[in-house]
């Protein structure tokens, strides 16, 4: 059995989905083409290159450590070496030497690499969730896509790290040593940077909503268009910051080109064609910003799209048909109100919560909802293909006939959920709780199940997802 090219590029997929809610994003009218040339200078083309690259396999072994969720590979030497791809939930890496090596693509998720050395690494697209970092050594990686929510990375080296449209979400970042990095475009709201130094670092349209930063060292920092934690932004400006967007390819790169199926497809043409809508932006009877109160808000079929609302009150508003890509309602109170068939691809949705709510033939591709509370939330036909629901609560949710292939629902609480019908392909559910849910024909080809076990395994692969 070979599941691991395909759970290489679902992890690679689900992890860039966390986008940076900041990204400039598409609002022309005119139908977009069949596919899309990715240049090397789209920070996308990173993302790309990761998912495209050859990964190593579940159970593979490298200089004595075999990667497999729950490794134990504590004080491991793996150094320069290419990782891509690598399947560890819940493993032990704690005092591994990481330096100089590719991770691009990796499921790091629940993971312990405290005082780990990840030295010039390329962690392109990864997915940290709920990983311990603390002491960590993550100076001048590759972070740009990268995921980490939930972590704790307290006194961790991040000097010369390029976050670019990545993110650090409710994250502990205190005494960390920040200096010259580059945080552009990228989500670090709810994240706790106490006495962090961040002298010189980038912080151009970065989005620090809820961000604690009392002690901060910000001496030389660059703000321009930057969401501060009170929601105001400081240094606006219309267009572009200097230097944003501003990715340095590898010698001889050549662009791709990206067909119109694929899960990031709307993020890519966004980027390249689209603007933002800007925070303080009023839409109907609802100011865009972080911590507005929106609560009850008539917005049926309106675009939100980049917009800023973590924080935000929007319980019982109607957003029925709301395009809302990239957009950006981390930690929100969205109980009981209406998405249904809203556009919220890469979004993020951390912790927000949305109990009760209707979210029927939702379009969910990419958005990373890592600790959400979704309890008896409606989301019958939702194509939530490469999200995250890392820890996500849905208990007693209905997934009924959903399409949830290729995603994250690791450590997820699904008791009571009804999955019947659902679509589970090559869905990764390891420490997931599955206790009186319905799973009556739902779809299972190399899905990884709670224990680790593959339900459904298939040499040859499994049906188009």
């Amino acid at each position: 059995m070979d599941t691991n090219a395909l759970l290489r590029r679902c992890t690679a997929v689900a992890a860039g989905a966390l986008l940076a809610a900041s990204a400039f994003v598409c609002t022309a009218s005119a139908a977009a083409p069949r596919s899309i040339s990715v240049p090397p200078g789209n920070p996308y083309w990173l993302l790309i290159s990761a998912q495209s690259a050859r990964s190593i396999g579940i159970g593979d072994t490298i200089a004595g450590c075999t990667f497999i969720p729950e490794a134990s590979c504590a004080g491991a030497q793996l150094a320069r070496q290419n990782l891509t791809g690598a399947f560890v939930p819940f493993g032990n890496f704690a005092r591994a030497n990481f330096a100089g090596s590719s991770l691009s693509g990796g499921m790091l998720t629940h993971a312990n690499f405290t005082a780990a050395n990840f030295g010039g690494a390329n962690l392109v697209g990864t997915a940290p969730v709920h990983a311990k970092l603390r002491g960590a050594n993550l100076s001048d990686t590759k972070l740009t896509f990268a995921g980490f929510t939930e972590a704790d990375m307290r006194g961790v080296d991040l000097r010369g790290a390029d976050l670019n449209f990545g993110a650090i979400v409710g994250s502990d970042l205190r005494g960390a040593d920040m200096r010259g990095m580059n945080v552009s475009d990228s989500d670090v709201n709810g994240t706790d940077m106490r006495g962090a130094d961040l002298r010189g670092a980038n912080l151009s349209n970065a989005d620090l909503s809820g961000a604690r930063m009392a002690g901060a060292k910000l001496k030389g920092a660059i703000f321009c268009k930057t969401l501060m934690p009170d929601g105001s932004v400081r240094a606006p400006r219309r267009g572009l910051c200097p230097g944003q967007h501003g990715l340095t390819p590898p010698a001889g790169a050549r662009a791709v080109l990206l067909p119109a199926s694929s899960p990031l497809y709307p993020a890519v043409y966004a980027l390249e064609h689209g603007t933002q809508v800007a925070s303080g932006t009023k839409v109907r009877d609802c100011v865009v910003q972080a911590y507005s109160d929106c609560a009850g808000a008539r917005l049926r079929g309106v675009s939100l799209q980049g917009g800023f609302l973590a924080y935000s009150k929007l319980r019982g508003a109607d957003v029925r048909g709301v395009n809302f890509q990239l957009g950006d309602m981390a930690f929100a109170d969205a109980r009981r109100a209406n998405f249904d068939n809203a556009r919220l691809g890469g979004t993020s949705v951390v912790g927000t919560d949305l109990r009760g709510a209707s979210m029927r033939n939702v379009s969910l591709g990419l958005t990373v909802a890592a600790g959400a509370d979704a309890r008896g939330a409606d989301l019958s036909g939702a194509d939530g293909r490469s999200s995250v629901f890392d820890s996500a609560d849905l208990r007693r949710a209905t997934l009924a006939g959903a399409n949830f292939s290729q995603s994250n629902l690791i450590a997820a609480d699904l008791r009571g959920a009804d999955l019947r019908g659902a679509n589970l392909t090559e869905t990764a559910l390891i420490g997931a709780r599955l206790t009186g849910a319905d799973t009556t024909g739902a779809t299972f080809c190399n899905t990884l199940m709670p224990d680790g076990s593959v339900a459904g395994p298939s040499r040859t692969g499994c049906p188009a997802t």
